[in-house]
């Protein structure tokens, strides 16, 4: 009896290895802490829910590194270098481990492994905090598939199982170049040969929080070039095809941070060989100095500068017209509903007589003299939320009527962002002794705003007879 008990006990106990080796196997790698306590599953997440920005492979990665560090004493609690995911790239990854009940920093690099890489300390997995935190980059080249992201969370272990989301940061600008000619060059043929851009940067500090530039600075020119020329085609007034796979030229630095208001040696620009009518011309123009009061002349890391240029002759002009977006727009704070919260159209500098009286003219009086040109309707209008909403301006008659142009562009479309927009609104023929009138709205996810509603003395702010459409008209000047 007493040696049948003990075999049975012995395959109780054969069994239960069993069981924690099959656990094991399937299980993902756990910390050799001794005291944890509580599960985190975290994902890493490289791609925002609106992939509007998102160019080739820059919203994806190849090798990843891992840290989990106490806050308290900086202790590495779990460390995992993945040097390369096949078959296919990625653009999340979730992971869970044990760890102890402290509040943790979760730390992650994307696409470390790449030979055109150098860090100043090899990555591996006994990195410390601070020595992955003053880790600085350097390379040769850039191609979508080699960004350099970054992901720093600090989580707190409050109860047994946390989840927590670490977004991924690129520690590259990117500059979508997109090239027109005037519209007065209708006539005229205009071939771009090449686009350089001067001033690229090489190396950078891996930590996003660290704002400075390394010493010495790493930089090199870089130029797209057109075998045969590429003909440009007009501005155009409706802007939904700028996105990124249409630029006519991409590229990509590590931050380049001016630290004055005057340009220097290092200043980023580009500069464009184009072709009037057969004859070479060279132009030159920097990329952010258009009033910036911070980051003047500047390129910031996760960022996406949209750069409208546009030749115009005789005067030889490049005029160029920078965006900046950030490349990674949370999913939080995308596809929320708009609410009249977020957006407001008002009068430009709150008195515009255009605006206020819906009545344009072309000719038109000012100052006791005639113009042989369109006065304007102007108007501020802000889109504030949700991040990555975009609007659009209509006119129901865009054959007497047209949006004036600001900095070289028609604007009648944009992006939600702080800083309010300025459109414009004229006819776009001469008095004709007839009248002609058009509405004019914004819509913004293919819903017009409410942005002519009766106020509280029961009249509209602008001419109108519903909440949503403003009535322009052109008349005779006298």
């Amino acid at each position: 009896m007493k040696l049948k008990l003990k075999y049975r006990f012995c395959l109780q106990l054969f069994a239960m290895a069993l069981l924690l080796y099959s656990c094991s196997e399937n299980e993902t790698p756990i910390s050799d802490t001794t005291d944890n306590q509580a599960r985190l599953n975290f994902l890493i997440k490289t791609a925002p829910t609106n992939k509007a920005l998102i160019h080739g492979d820059d919203g994806s990665f190849s090798s990843l590194a891992l840290y989990i560090f106490n806050k308290a004493d900086q202790h590495c609690e779990y460390s995992e270098l993945i040097p390369e995911f096949t078959p296919q790239r990625l653009e999340e990854f979730s992971r869970s481990v044990n760890v102890s009940p402290q509040t943790k920093v979760i730390y992650a690099i994307a696409n470390y492994n790449d030979p055109d890489k150098t860090f100043s300390v090899p990555v591996s997995p006994d990195l410390t905090l601070q020595q992955l935190e003053s880790l600085t980059v350097s390379g040769n080249a850039f191609t979508d598939s080699n960004i350099l992201m970054v992901g720093k969370k600090e989580v707190a272990i409050n109860s047994e199982y946390v989840v927590a989301e670490v977004p991924m940061e690129r520690l590259v600008a990117r500059l979508d170049i997109y090239m027109f000619k005037n519209q007065g060059l209708e006539s005229s043929s205009v071939v771009v040969n090449s686009i350089e851009f001067v001033n690229q940067i090489l190396n950078t500090n891996s930590s996003p929080e660290v704002t400075s530039m390394p010493t010495p600075i790493s930089k090199k020119n870089v130029s797209e070039v057109f075998l045969g020329g590429t003909t440009l085609q007009l501005m155009p007034s409706d802007l939904s095809e700028i996105v990124p796979e249409n630029a006519h030229a991409s590229f990509y630095t590590y931050r380049n941070i001016v630290p004055d208001a005057t340009p220097d040696a290092n200043t980023p620009y580009i500069r464009i060989k184009a072709l009037f009518n057969g004859i070479s011309y060279t132009y030159r123009g920097y990329l952010t100095d258009q009033g910036q009061t911070t980051h003047k002349y500047s390129l910031l890391h996760n960022t996406v500068y949209r750069v409208m240029a546009m030749l115009d002759h005789p005067d030889n002009q490049l005029i160029i017209k920078t965006t900046p977006y950030p490349w990674e727009l949370t999913s939080s704070e995308i596809g929320q509903e708009i609410t009249e919260d977020d957006y407001q159209l008002q009068p430009y500098n709150g008195d515009d007589a255009g605006a206020t009286t819906g009545i344009v003219q072309f000719p038109y009086i000012a100052n006791g003299e005639a113009h042989n040109e369109t006065s304007y309707a102007n108007y501020s209008f802000s889109l504030t939320a949700p991040a990555g909403a975009i609007w659009t301006a209509t006119l129901t008659n865009g054959l007497d009527f047209t949006f004036g142009m600001n900095g070289g562009l028609n604007v009648s479309k944009g992006i939600a962002r702080d800083e309010a927009y300025t459109i414009q609104v004229g006819a776009t023929k001469r008095w004709s002794g007839n009248p002609k009138s058009t509405y004019f709205y914004i819509t913004a996810g293919g819903v017009k705003l409410r942005i002519n509603p009766k106020q509280s003395n029961g009249n509209r702010q602008f001419p109108g007879d519903n909440d949503t459409d403003i009535l322009i008209r052109q008349t005779e000047y006298k």
